[in-house]
């Protein structure tokens, strides 16, 4: 098992399947983002051993990440390769843009667990941090994988200033919808760093917001999870992700595999490993240096840029 010296055993792995992104999220990415050769990127057959070594080593559950998943060019071969393996769960975090064309598949290999990024219900609002006017066609397609059995969670980047007034739209959505939604701290990472400063807000001053309308049940959540959540009284299931302001380094249980095979013990460490082109024995030893790699305290912020390792 992999499991570090502060007892923390690592089960998931965040797995990027691209750099590459439609849409230009200014927290995010520059509009004229350089994005890495494809001849870099891991193969269908790489991530398949990959993955399957780490199973044998307690991995329980993966999420497909980006950039934006569903533009590799054969997300369809290293997702039914993927399915294959002995995992609990496999989920896909994407910005729905191009779902609809990958429902049916999903579906097909069993991966049912959604986490769609949406962080304006207004189109204009949503044009000035994404520079795509693709609102409309995201909502089809949350509503569209909502009817067709998709466990769907929502994560939005909550901003001071440019968002944070849509927190009662998003709550009454969720509960249209009967969908859960996670409000996320604007984080320290690459080109984000300095925006931070002026919009951040915390999960507590939103919660104390939310809490002046709604009244709120706590629910229990696993001991690594990313979130604490709660039920709202008019129905709404709504979650807060307060890696700035609540760090929850200390039971993290994630590794994450960008796509040219470096793998990383932590979003906000520039160090990684590569583990390409390695036999067994030298992924094992990688491992056992990977665990000792991963922070115990949260560090300060990271010059890399979020969509290069997989967000």
């Amino acid at each position: 098992m992999l499991i570090d010296n502060y007892g923390r055993r690592i089960r998931k792995l965040r797995v990027s399947l691209t750099d590459q992104c439609n849409l230009r999220c200014h927290y995010c990415m520059p509009l004229d983002a350089q994005f890495m050769e494809k001849e870099h990127y891991l193969q269908a057959d790489e991530y398949y051993e990959i993955i399957k070594e780490l199973i044998d080593y307690g991995l329980e559950e993966i999420r497909l990440t980006g950039g934006e998943p569903l533009l590799r060019q054969n997300f369809a071969e290293i997702i039914q390769k993927l399915s294959t393996l002995n995992l609990k769960k496999i989920g896909l975090t994407t910005n729905g843009i191009i779902l609809d064309r990958y429902l049916g598949l999903l579906l097909d290999c069993g991966i049912v667990n959604l986490n769609i990024s949406l962080d304006s219900l207004n189109p204009i609002t949503f044009k000035q941090i994404t520079y795509g006017n693709y609102l409309t066609k995201i909502k089809d397609n949350i509503s569209l994988a909502k009817t067709q059995g998709f466990s769907v969670k929502i994560n939005t980047v909550m901003m001071k200033g440019i968002n944070d007034h849509e927190v009662f739209d998003f709550i009454e959505y969720a509960k249209q919808l009967q969908i859960e939604i996670r409000f996320l701290e604007i984080m320290r990472i690459g080109y984000a760093c300095e925006q931070q400063k002026d919009q951040f807000i915390s999960a507590e001053t939103l919660l104390n917001r939310i809490k002046e309308k709604y009244q709120l049940k706590s629910v229990n959540s696993a001991i690594d999870s990313t979130s604490f959540n709660y039920h709202t009284d008019c129905g709404a299931k709504i979650g807060f992700i307060a890696s700035e302001s609540q760090p929850f380094c200390g039971n993290c249980s994630r590794w994450r595999l960008s796509v040219d095979g470096i793998l990383r013990a932590c979003l906000l460490k520039d160090e990684g490993l590569s583990i390409l082109n390695l036999k067994t024995e030298q992924r094992l030893e990688i491992y056992q240096q990977l665990l000792g790699m991963k922070p115990y305290l949260r560090p300060s912020e990271v010059t890399h840029l979020m969509f290069t390792i997989g967000g």
